[in-house]
Order: structure tokens, then C-alpha cells, then sequence
């Protein structure tokens, strides 16, 4: 029983011992070169979605902002009470050019206005 089990062990052993070294490294560096390219496919896509979804925020900002420009602010409404009592205004406050300056001024500029050269 122990020599069938020797024999089936070496034999399951003689096609991994046959295999050429030179073969599996180059099969192990062709599997990673393949794999670098895919994980540099998968960064390319990553990248081109990322670039998309930041278009579309900034389409959709956009179109909020015109939105928002589209709609007119409520004014308040001042009730009108006919009732109501006249405002009083101080003129006292207001600034006062004495007539006699406000001539002499529209003199000065007629006078600059009909000499034209």
C-alpha cells in the first residue's frame, strides 16, 4: 500500500519537475506585465469618470445659478392708507445756494458756451 502511494506521489510530481524554469518566469513576468496594464486601464477609466462626474457638477452648479437668476425677489408691499398723515420734511437741512451765486454760476457758464473758439 505504501509503495502505491510512493508511486502515485512521483507520479503526480514527474510533470512539475519537467517544467522549464526559464518558461515559468517568463509566463510569472508576462502575468504581471499584464497585470500592470490592466491596473493601468482600470486608472485610465477611474480617471476619465472622475472628470466626467466633475463636468456634470459644474454643469449642474451652472444651471442652478441660472435658476436662481431667473427668479425675481419678493418686494414687500407698503399698504396705502389714504388717511394718513402728510410726511414732514426739515428743509433746513438741505443744502441752499444763495440766488444771487446761482446767477453769477449760470452767467459764467453761458458766457463759456457762446465762446466757442
Amino acid at each position: 500500500m505504501r509503495t502505491l502511494i510512493l508511486v502515485i506521489a512521483l507520479a503526480a510530481a514527474a510533470p512539475a519537475a519537467a517544467q522549464d524554469y526559464r518558461g515559468i518566469a517568463a509566463a510569472q513576468e508576462a502575468q504581471r506585465i499584464a497585470d500592470a496594464q490592466a491596473a493601468r486601464s482600470r486608472d485610465i477609466v477611474t480617471t476619465n469618470e472622475l472628470s466626467t462626474l466633475q463636468a456634470q457638477v459644474q454643469t449642474n452648479q451652472a444651471l442652478s445659478d441660472i435658476s436662481g437668476l431667473r427668479v425675481r425677489p419678493a418686494v414687500p408691499t407698503v399698504p396705502f392708507n389714504p388717511h394718513a398723515p402728510t410726511a414732514r420734511i426739515d428743509v433746513g437741512k438741505f443744502a441752499s445756494i444763495p440766488d444771487a451765486t446761482l446767477a453769477a454760476s449760470n452767467a459764467r457758464v453761458r458766457a463759456a458756451a457762446e465762446n466757442r473758439r
